[in-house]
């Protein structure tokens, strides 16, 4: 029998850890999720001759499969709004620049903010 992923360990991380912000899809209405927004998040990839390693930081918000029953899953170019992280007031748009699912139950949103016009 396999582990329930979501039940025995994403679904009590999320509860302390993660804070309640704004889904706003391309095509539909807007909704809450709980997520685990992480601001410096560094991505390492190999360089284009195999041996430099390249570091890139982009935002991430960590969320549940289980936030998004009765939803569209996201995409690039739906976005969320970021309002408070642990008690600190964020108030940030963000775009969904790529959306990496992890098998487990779960997937991390890697963000870009909105310039606002």
């Amino acid at each position: 029998m396999g582990v329930n992923w979501d039940e025995h360990l994403l679904a009590p991380l999320h509860h302390v850890f993660g804070d309640e912000h704004e889904y706003r899809p391309k095509n539909g209405a807007p909704f809450p999720v709980n997520g685990v927004f992480d601001r410096g998040y560094v991505q390492a990839s190999s360089n284009l001759d195999g041996e430099s390693e390249i570091n890139t930081t982009n935002p991430v918000l960590g969320v549940r499969d289980a936030e998004f029953y009765g939803h569209l899953l996201p995409v690039q170019g739906d976005r969320v709004f970021i309002q408070i992280v642990g008690g600190v007031a964020v108030n940030q748009l963000f775009n969904i620049a790529d959306v990496q699912p992890d098998s487990h139950g779960g997937m991390k949103l890697v963000l870009t903010i909105v310039k606002a016009k």
